[in-house]
């Protein structure tokens, strides 16, 4: 009798240690549950991007400048009115002649990338001067925005793995673009919005320009920007927009 007693003493015992460990571990899921997705790191992404894998309706917007003081003010002056912060890619030589317009750049929010020194293919330059010319513009950005920039987007679009192996051992990631607006070829604003609106689609990079050989694009940009958010989309940085999952080179 005795040993029966016992056993049930232990019986009980187990069992409530087992509803104990049940409580433990349920509330380590819950919590564990709750937190967000973890957030995409340089490893998810390819080397170069031209968009992100994504099906949230988000997107970046970003503009190449190189040379001209005329278009990037109101280009600015639209985003101020829109409240949008986008990438700007400049080029070291223009953000040294233009240091104040590079600086109210990083002031209203928008994110700094890099569009090299020389407005040049990169394909015809040894690593060696492909870092050196990453290196010269980086140094002028940093003095002239404040920001320090990882990303780059080479002069012309003009890339190959070498290229983009050399401009990731310098510290940067390449970026391209998936929708080109054509700004840059002046085919007028209707032209250029219609482009950037039939081929919208979630985590997509838009290529415009704010040079002053882009002189329609204060023209184009507030319809582009209309248009994007009557779609329900939601225009980010593409530091931002490579948040939203792994960004393809496709």
């Amino acid at each position: 009798m005795r040993i029966y007693f016992l056993s049930a003493r232990n019986l009980r015992r187990n069992f409530f240690l087992t509803v104990l460990l049940v409580f433990v571990a349920a509330t380590f899921y819950a919590v564990l549950l709750r937190q967000p997705a973890a957030v995409p790191t340089a490893a998810d992404h390819f080397p170069i991007v031209y968009k992100v894998k994504t099906k949230e309706k988000v997107a970046a917007l970003t503009f190449d400048i190189s040379w001209g003081e005329e278009v990037p003010r109101p280009v600015l002056d639209i985003l101020d009115q829109e409240d949008l912060r986008c990438t700007f890619f400049l080029s070291g030589p223009w953000a040294a002649k233009h240091p104040e317009i590079a600086r109210r750049i990083a002031e209203d929010g928008h994110e700094v990338g890099s569009h090299g020194w020389r407005h040049e293919n990169y394909s015809t330059f040894s690593d060696a001067m492909i870092k050196e010319e990453i290196a010269k513009a980086h140094k002028v950005l940093v003095e002239t925005t404040g920001q320090k920039p990882s990303l780059i987007r080479t002069p012309n679009g003009d890339w190959n793995e070498r290229v983009v192996k050399a401009i990731s051992e310098a510290g940067y990631q390449t970026i391209q673009w998936s929708i080109d607006s054509l700004d840059w070829k002046d085919i007028g604003p209707q032209e250029s919005t219609k482009r950037v609106l039939d081929r919208l689609e979630p985590g997509a990079i838009i290529l415009m320009h704010a040079s002053d050989s882009a002189e329609q694009t204060p023209i184009s940009l507030p319809h582009i920007i209309k248009g994007i958010k009557e779609k329900g989309y939601k225009l980010v940085t593409v530091s931002e927009l490579l948040k939203y999952g792994r960004g393809v080179a496709e």
